[in-house]
């Protein structure tokens, strides 16, 4: 559930919510410093990404190692599979509920898309991180087994998360604004993602909340664990390392059903899966998701405030 920067937005001509970002009217004191945090944090992944170019350099990574760490993880095509079809077929029922219920009059007519958009998502990846938990007692797999999250090392697997997060920033917002150039000289018009405008509706306090907990915590730790915890190890042991970085961070990309965010997507992706190959552990992407889409979240909620 990774949502593009609203800086990025306001390049488009067509996101006229946010047309008048920059106003200075409208830039309140907690915006302007969370801006700055925002600038502060992209000059440093600058920093951190060339150390760690420079390192990588001097000091050859141990690729095949790294990658051995992730094809080891005990996942399967079948335990996937079934995975897969359980999360579809919940997804269905709870459209399909929803759907009733809005047709007998149980819902208000008026009810926000962010109520629809709230039960199908915190169903959704709450039932993930279910489903797996379950799967991994009926196995008698750890979570260190499954995905390298081990409690000892906590606190320095989420630093490094942090760093990471900062890393990647540059090379998405570079991503973002050459993906708005192809589509300003191609003339496909760049729109607003949906789970963007849904944060721009007018929300009760425990909606917000609730929208909130969903970005930051339910879907980083559910879409991670799904796409670079279960799906890379998969395409690993299928295709090798780079074209399985590849095609997972193309399907997580395409899976947001937005053309214009797709570049940026997939370069998120692609940070996602190298950081979790690199590190071992996946409590690393999912720092990185969370913060990604936490300080989005912040800046666009104070600039539409």
């Amino acid at each position: 559930m990774p949502l593009l920067h609203p800086m990025y937005l306001a390049l488009s001509g067509s996101a006229a919510a946010l047309a008048d970002f920059f106003a200075p009217a409208q830039i309140s004191g907690a915006l302007f410093a969370l801006l700055g945090l925002y600038l502060l944090l992209m000059l440093s992944g600058v920093g951190i990404d060339l150390v760690v170019i420079s390192r990588a350099l001097a000091r050859p990574l141990a690729w095949d190692r790294c990658v051995a760490w992730v094809k080891d993880r005990p996942w399967n095509w079948r335990v996937a599979g079934w995975v897969a079809l359980i999360l579809i077929c919940i997804q269905l029922v709870v459209v399909g509920v929803y759907r009733m219920l809005s047709v007998l009059g149980w819902l208000r007519a008026d009810e926000p898309e962010s109520f629809s958009a709230l039960i199908q998502g915190l169903v959704l990846h709450t039932a993930s991180l279910v489903i797996l938990a379950l799967i991994l007692r009926s196995r008698a797999w750890t979570w260190a087994q499954a995905f390298g999250m081990q409690s000892q090392g906590l606190v320095r697997r989420l630093g490094a998360g942090m760093a990471l997060y900062a890393g990647i920033l540059p090379l998405f917002f570079f991503a973002a604004v050459l993906s708005r150039l192809v589509m300003l000289i191609i003339g496909y018009p760049v729109t607003i993602q949906d789970v963007v405008l849904i944060f721009m509706e007018p929300q009760s306090l425990w909606t917000l909340l609730a929208l909130l907990g969903l970005a930051m915590i339910v879907a980083p730790a559910a879409e991670e664990i799904l796409f670079r915890g279960i799906l890379l190890p998969l395409l690993m042991k299928r295709l090798g390392a780079g074209p399985a970085v590849i095609l997972s961070s193309a399907l997580f990309a395409l899976i947001h059903l937005h053309v214009p965010s797709f570049f940026p997507l997939f370069v998120l992706a692609t940070g996602l899966a190298l950081a979790y190959i690199y590190t071992g552990s996946l409590w690393v992407p999912i720092m990185m998701h969370a913060l990604f889409n936490g300080m989005n979240l912040a800046i666009l909620l104070l600039a539409t405030a």
